[in-house]
Protein backbone atom coordinates (compact mmCIF):
# COMPACT_ATOMS: atom_id res chain seq x y z
CA UNK A 1 0.00 0.00 0.00
CA UNK A 2 0.87 3.50 -0.06
CA UNK A 3 1.52 5.36 2.83
CA UNK A 4 2.72 8.62 4.11
CA UNK A 5 5.78 8.07 7.07
CA UNK A 6 7.45 10.43 9.32
CA UNK A 7 10.74 9.93 9.55
CA UNK A 8 12.01 12.80 11.31
CA UNK A 9 10.66 16.26 12.43
CA UNK A 10 10.60 18.98 10.03
CA UNK A 11 8.87 21.08 7.18
CA UNK A 12 6.06 19.92 5.41
CA UNK A 13 8.08 18.19 2.86
CA UNK A 14 9.54 16.27 5.69
CA UNK A 15 6.55 14.10 4.60
CA UNK A 16 6.66 11.35 1.84
CA UNK A 17 4.61 9.01 0.33
CA UNK A 18 6.20 5.50 0.29
CA UNK A 19 5.37 2.10 -0.22
CA UNK A 20 4.88 0.34 2.52
CA UNK A 21 3.18 -3.51 3.62
CA UNK A 22 -0.09 -3.69 4.02
CA UNK A 23 -0.96 -4.11 7.84
CA UNK A 24 -2.26 -7.13 8.77
CA UNK A 25 -5.72 -7.08 11.63
CA UNK A 26 -4.84 -8.80 15.28
CA UNK A 27 -7.61 -10.34 16.23
CA UNK A 28 -10.28 -7.54 17.66
CA UNK A 29 -9.04 -5.33 14.92
CA UNK A 30 -10.64 -4.37 11.73
CA UNK A 31 -8.71 -3.79 8.37
CA UNK A 32 -10.45 -0.97 6.25
CA UNK A 33 -9.43 -0.13 2.79
CA UNK A 34 -9.10 3.70 3.35
CA UNK A 35 -11.18 6.76 1.16
CA UNK A 36 -10.78 9.76 3.39
CA UNK A 37 -8.63 10.79 5.61
CA UNK A 38 -8.26 13.47 8.70
CA UNK A 39 -5.75 15.59 8.87
CA UNK A 40 -5.44 17.34 12.28
CA UNK A 41 -3.64 20.13 13.93
CA UNK A 42 -1.74 17.32 16.30
CA UNK A 43 -0.24 15.91 12.98
CA UNK A 44 1.24 19.48 12.50
CA UNK A 45 2.26 19.97 15.93
CA UNK A 46 3.77 16.54 15.73
CA UNK A 47 5.66 16.89 12.51
CA UNK A 48 7.28 19.86 14.01
CA UNK A 49 8.76 17.97 16.93
CA UNK A 50 6.16 20.21 19.53
CA UNK A 51 4.13 17.22 20.28
CA UNK A 52 5.06 15.10 23.77
CA UNK A 53 2.10 12.15 22.70
CA UNK A 54 3.48 11.95 19.50
CA UNK A 55 4.63 8.07 18.60
CA UNK A 56 8.42 7.44 18.20
CA UNK A 57 9.49 8.06 14.32
CA UNK A 58 9.23 6.88 11.89
CA UNK A 59 5.81 6.05 11.84
CA UNK A 60 2.25 6.56 9.67
CA UNK A 61 0.39 9.84 11.19
CA UNK A 62 -3.22 9.90 11.18
CA UNK A 63 -6.15 9.34 13.73
CA UNK A 64 -9.03 9.38 11.87
CA UNK A 65 -10.16 7.49 8.62
CA UNK A 66 -13.64 6.51 6.87
CA UNK A 67 -14.14 3.73 4.42
CA UNK A 68 -14.83 0.47 3.55
CA UNK A 69 -13.90 -3.38 5.48
CA UNK A 70 -11.42 -5.02 4.00
CA UNK A 71 -10.93 -7.73 6.43
CA UNK A 72 -12.20 -8.94 9.74
CA UNK A 73 -9.44 -9.84 12.64
CA UNK A 74 -10.29 -13.09 14.44
CA UNK A 75 -13.21 -12.65 17.17
CA UNK A 76 -14.76 -9.48 15.57
CA UNK A 77 -18.39 -9.36 14.79
CA UNK A 78 -21.19 -6.56 13.63
CA UNK A 79 -19.65 -5.62 10.97
CA UNK A 80 -18.98 -7.43 7.36
CA UNK A 81 -16.70 -7.16 4.53
CA UNK A 82 -17.78 -4.34 3.03
CA UNK A 83 -19.36 -2.62 5.01
CA UNK A 84 -18.96 1.23 5.30
CA UNK A 85 -17.27 2.63 8.05
CA UNK A 86 -14.99 5.29 10.05
CA UNK A 87 -12.52 4.93 12.36
CA UNK A 88 -10.34 7.05 14.88
CA UNK A 89 -6.81 5.29 15.96
CA UNK A 90 -3.80 6.96 17.55
CA UNK A 91 -1.77 6.33 14.31
CA UNK A 92 -1.54 5.02 10.79
CA UNK A 93 -4.24 7.21 8.92
CA UNK A 94 -2.14 8.80 6.28
CA UNK A 95 -2.06 5.25 4.41
CA UNK A 96 -4.25 3.22 1.47
CA UNK A 97 -5.34 0.57 4.41
CA UNK A 98 -5.30 0.78 8.09
CA UNK A 99 -6.15 -1.98 11.01
CA UNK A 100 -7.96 -0.10 13.98
CA UNK A 101 -9.49 -2.08 17.29
CA UNK A 102 -13.12 -3.16 16.13
CA UNK A 103 -14.61 -0.85 19.24
CA UNK A 104 -13.25 2.14 17.38
CA UNK A 105 -15.34 1.31 14.06
CA UNK A 106 -18.46 2.20 13.40
CA UNK A 107 -20.61 2.07 10.41
CA UNK A 108 -22.26 5.05 8.74
CA UNK A 109 -24.52 5.11 6.45
CA UNK A 110 -24.77 4.63 2.48
CA UNK A 111 -26.14 8.81 2.42
CA UNK A 112 -22.83 9.80 3.94
CA UNK A 113 -20.09 11.18 2.24
CA UNK A 114 -16.79 9.71 3.20
CA UNK A 115 -15.35 12.90 3.36
CA UNK A 116 -17.74 14.09 5.79
CA UNK A 117 -17.84 11.17 7.98
CA UNK A 118 -14.23 11.61 8.33
CA UNK A 119 -14.74 15.00 9.80
CA UNK A 120 -16.75 13.37 13.01
CA UNK A 121 -14.23 12.32 15.43
CA UNK A 122 -11.63 15.18 16.48
CA UNK A 123 -13.19 17.98 15.04
CA UNK A 124 -16.69 17.42 16.51
CA UNK A 125 -15.81 15.26 19.05
CA UNK A 126 -13.72 18.23 20.58
CA UNK A 127 -16.56 20.35 19.71
CA UNK A 128 -18.53 17.95 21.86
CA UNK A 129 -16.78 17.38 24.44
CA UNK A 130 -15.63 21.05 24.95
CA UNK A 131 -19.31 22.29 25.06
CA UNK A 132 -21.30 19.27 26.57
CA UNK A 133 -19.00 17.56 28.98
CA UNK A 134 -17.76 21.08 30.78
CA UNK A 135 -21.24 22.59 31.64
CA UNK A 136 -24.51 23.86 30.71
CA UNK A 137 -25.39 24.68 27.26
CA UNK A 138 -28.59 26.52 27.35
CA UNK A 139 -30.17 28.93 24.69
CA UNK A 140 -29.28 32.51 24.91
CA UNK A 141 -26.03 32.01 26.19
CA UNK A 142 -23.37 33.66 24.82
CA UNK A 143 -20.02 31.90 23.49
CA UNK A 144 -16.57 32.94 22.05
CA UNK A 145 -14.89 30.86 19.59
CA UNK A 146 -10.80 31.45 19.30
CA UNK A 147 -9.93 30.64 15.58
CA UNK A 148 -13.74 29.91 14.72
CA UNK A 149 -12.68 29.39 11.16
CA UNK A 150 -10.49 26.24 11.74
CA UNK A 151 -12.14 22.65 11.64
CA UNK A 152 -12.89 23.01 15.17
CA UNK A 153 -14.41 26.18 15.19
CA UNK A 154 -16.13 25.36 12.73
CA UNK A 155 -17.84 22.54 14.41
CA UNK A 156 -18.35 24.10 17.17
CA UNK A 157 -20.44 27.15 15.49
CA UNK A 158 -22.43 24.24 14.02
CA UNK A 159 -23.30 23.25 17.71
CA UNK A 160 -23.57 26.78 19.57
CA UNK A 161 -26.11 27.90 16.37
CA UNK A 162 -28.48 24.84 16.60
CA UNK A 163 -28.68 24.72 20.36
CA UNK A 164 -29.37 28.86 20.07
CA UNK A 165 -26.40 30.75 21.59
CA UNK A 166 -25.45 33.76 20.62
CA UNK A 167 -22.11 33.52 18.96
CA UNK A 168 -19.18 35.90 18.29
CA UNK A 169 -16.02 34.35 16.60
CA UNK A 170 -12.63 35.10 15.62
CA UNK A 171 -10.38 34.91 12.55
CA UNK A 172 -6.99 36.11 10.25
CA UNK A 173 -8.51 36.91 7.17
CA UNK A 174 -11.48 38.50 5.17
CA UNK A 175 -12.00 35.46 4.04
CA UNK A 176 -12.79 33.53 7.09
CA UNK A 177 -14.50 36.51 8.39
CA UNK A 178 -16.82 36.52 5.38
CA UNK A 179 -17.43 32.72 6.13
CA UNK A 180 -18.20 33.19 9.78
CA UNK A 181 -20.79 35.76 8.93
CA UNK A 182 -22.30 33.33 6.37
CA UNK A 183 -23.01 30.36 8.83
CA UNK A 184 -24.42 33.04 11.02
CA UNK A 185 -21.88 34.12 13.50
CA UNK A 186 -23.49 37.12 15.49
CA UNK A 187 -20.14 39.14 15.99
CA UNK A 188 -17.10 37.91 14.00
CA UNK A 189 -13.55 39.87 14.59
CA UNK A 190 -10.07 39.70 13.68
CA UNK A 191 -7.92 37.55 15.95
CA UNK A 192 -4.77 39.63 15.30
CA UNK A 193 -4.25 41.89 18.07
CA UNK A 194 -8.01 40.41 19.91
CA UNK A 195 -7.67 40.91 23.66
CA UNK A 196 -11.26 39.56 24.48
CA UNK A 197 -11.75 41.34 27.56
CA UNK A 198 -11.72 44.82 25.30
CA UNK A 199 -13.94 43.47 23.36
CA UNK A 200 -16.22 42.12 26.12
CA UNK A 201 -16.22 45.51 27.66
CA UNK A 202 -17.06 47.13 24.05
CA UNK A 203 -20.18 44.64 23.37
CA UNK A 204 -21.54 44.11 26.68
CA UNK A 205 -20.59 46.82 28.44
CA UNK A 206 -18.16 44.40 30.99
CA UNK A 207 -17.41 40.64 31.04
CA UNK A 208 -20.65 38.67 29.05
CA UNK A 209 -19.43 35.30 28.05
CA UNK A 210 -20.55 32.58 29.38
CA UNK A 211 -18.65 30.10 27.12
CA UNK A 212 -14.96 30.56 25.56
CA UNK A 213 -13.22 27.84 23.46
CA UNK A 214 -9.53 28.59 23.15
CA UNK A 215 -7.15 26.39 20.71
CA UNK A 216 -4.45 29.55 20.76
CA UNK A 217 -3.70 29.43 24.42
CA UNK A 218 -0.31 31.28 25.91
CA UNK A 219 -1.45 34.76 27.34
CA UNK A 220 -4.80 35.07 25.79
CA UNK A 221 -6.26 32.54 28.56
CA UNK A 222 -6.12 35.42 31.22
CA UNK A 223 -8.00 37.78 28.99
CA UNK A 224 -10.64 35.06 28.41
CA UNK A 225 -11.27 34.78 32.56
CA UNK A 226 -11.53 38.93 32.63
CA UNK A 227 -14.35 38.41 30.17
CA UNK A 228 -16.13 35.98 31.52
CA UNK A 229 -19.94 36.16 33.27
CA UNK A 230 -19.95 34.64 37.00
CA UNK A 231 -20.38 31.09 36.42
CA UNK A 232 -18.25 31.22 32.88
CA UNK A 233 -15.98 29.32 32.05
CA UNK A 234 -13.35 28.76 29.56
CA UNK A 235 -12.46 25.64 27.40
CA UNK A 236 -8.95 25.19 26.65
CA UNK A 237 -8.33 23.13 23.71
CA UNK A 238 -4.63 23.36 22.48
CA UNK A 239 -1.04 25.85 21.76
CA UNK A 240 -2.15 26.69 18.06
CA UNK A 241 -0.27 29.63 18.62
CA UNK A 242 2.86 27.87 19.75
CA UNK A 243 2.73 26.18 16.14
CA UNK A 244 5.40 27.57 12.91
CA UNK A 245 7.86 28.81 15.89
CA UNK A 246 10.25 26.82 15.85
CA UNK A 247 11.49 25.21 19.33
CA UNK A 248 12.80 28.16 20.49
CA UNK A 249 9.92 29.95 19.53
CA UNK A 250 7.04 27.47 21.45
CA UNK A 251 9.75 27.40 24.80
CA UNK A 252 9.29 31.45 24.54
CA UNK A 253 5.49 31.29 23.81
CA UNK A 254 5.20 28.91 26.86
CA UNK A 255 7.34 31.10 29.52
CA UNK A 256 4.71 33.92 28.64
CA UNK A 257 1.45 31.72 28.78
CA UNK A 258 -0.61 33.10 31.68
CA UNK A 259 -0.84 31.90 35.48
CA UNK A 260 -2.78 32.33 38.00
CA UNK A 261 -4.36 30.87 41.05
CA UNK A 262 -7.18 28.80 42.15
CA UNK A 263 -8.07 32.35 43.76
CA UNK A 264 -8.54 34.19 40.69
CA UNK A 265 -11.31 31.76 39.87
CA UNK A 266 -12.72 31.34 43.24
CA UNK A 267 -13.56 35.15 43.67
CA UNK A 268 -15.87 35.32 40.37
CA UNK A 269 -17.08 31.64 40.24
CA UNK A 270 -15.39 30.67 37.23
CA UNK A 271 -13.81 27.38 35.87
CA UNK A 272 -11.35 26.53 32.95
CA UNK A 273 -10.99 23.09 31.91
CA UNK A 274 -8.40 21.55 29.73
CA UNK A 275 -9.05 19.20 26.62
CA UNK A 276 -7.13 16.86 24.91
CA UNK A 277 -8.97 14.66 22.82
CA UNK A 278 -5.64 12.50 22.32
CA UNK A 279 -5.97 11.23 25.97
CA UNK A 280 -10.34 11.25 25.36
CA UNK A 281 -9.56 9.09 22.64
CA UNK A 282 -8.12 6.18 25.37
CA UNK A 283 -11.50 5.86 27.13
CA UNK A 284 -12.93 3.79 24.45
CA UNK A 285 -16.77 3.64 26.33
CA UNK A 286 -17.05 7.56 26.80
CA UNK A 287 -15.88 7.91 22.74
CA UNK A 288 -18.09 5.39 22.05
CA UNK A 289 -21.03 7.46 23.54
CA UNK A 290 -19.46 10.43 22.28
CA UNK A 291 -19.51 9.02 18.64
CA UNK A 292 -22.52 7.05 18.63
CA UNK A 293 -24.31 10.67 19.77
CA UNK A 294 -22.09 12.38 16.40
CA UNK A 295 -22.97 9.90 14.07
CA UNK A 296 -26.51 9.75 14.96
CA UNK A 297 -26.77 13.77 14.33
CA UNK A 298 -25.07 13.51 11.62
CA UNK A 299 -27.15 10.67 9.51
CA UNK A 300 -30.46 12.95 11.31
CA UNK A 301 -29.45 15.94 9.58
CA UNK A 302 -28.78 17.86 12.85
CA UNK A 303 -25.40 18.53 11.96
CA UNK A 304 -23.92 19.49 9.17
CA UNK A 305 -20.06 18.44 9.39
CA UNK A 306 -18.56 19.00 5.48
CA UNK A 307 -14.50 19.29 4.58
CA UNK A 308 -13.07 22.62 4.04
CA UNK A 309 -10.66 20.97 1.59
CA UNK A 310 -9.83 17.71 0.22
CA UNK A 311 -6.78 17.21 -1.45
CA UNK A 312 -4.91 13.90 -2.83
CA UNK A 313 -2.61 11.57 -0.43
CA UNK A 314 0.25 12.93 -2.82
CA UNK A 315 -0.57 16.26 -1.64
CA UNK A 316 -0.43 15.76 2.36
CA UNK A 317 2.53 18.23 2.32
CA UNK A 318 0.86 20.81 1.11
CA UNK A 319 -2.19 20.41 3.29
CA UNK A 320 0.46 20.61 6.14
CA UNK A 321 1.64 24.00 4.88
CA UNK A 322 -2.13 25.26 4.49
CA UNK A 323 -3.25 23.81 7.95
CA UNK A 324 0.46 25.44 10.00
CA UNK A 325 -0.53 29.12 8.16
CA UNK A 326 -3.99 28.69 8.62
CA UNK A 327 -4.77 29.18 5.14
CA UNK A 328 -7.67 26.81 4.77
CA UNK A 329 -11.68 27.18 6.07
CA UNK A 330 -12.78 24.11 8.01
CA UNK A 331 -11.63 21.13 7.93
CA UNK A 332 -8.93 19.52 5.76
CA UNK A 333 -8.89 15.80 4.16
CA UNK A 334 -7.32 13.87 2.33
CA UNK A 335 -8.52 11.14 -0.30
CA UNK A 336 -6.84 7.85 -1.43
Amino acid sequence: MRAVLLRKSGPPESLRVEEHPDPTPKPGEVLIRVKAIGVNFADVMARQGLYPEAPRRPYVPGYETSGDVAALGEGVTGLRVGQRVLAYHLNGGYAEMVAAPADQVFPIADSVAYQSAVVLPLNYGTAYCALYRTGPVEPGMRVFIHAAAGGVGMAAVDFCRREGLEITGSAGSHLKRARLIAEGVRHVVSSRRLHVDRLTRRLYDGPGYDIILDSVGGRRIRWDLRSLRPGGRVVSLGVGGMSGRGILGALHFLLRTSRFSYLDLLRPSLAIHGLNMRWLLNDRPLMRGVMGDLIAKMEAGEIRPHPGRVMTLDEVGEAHRMLQSRGVVGKVVLRT
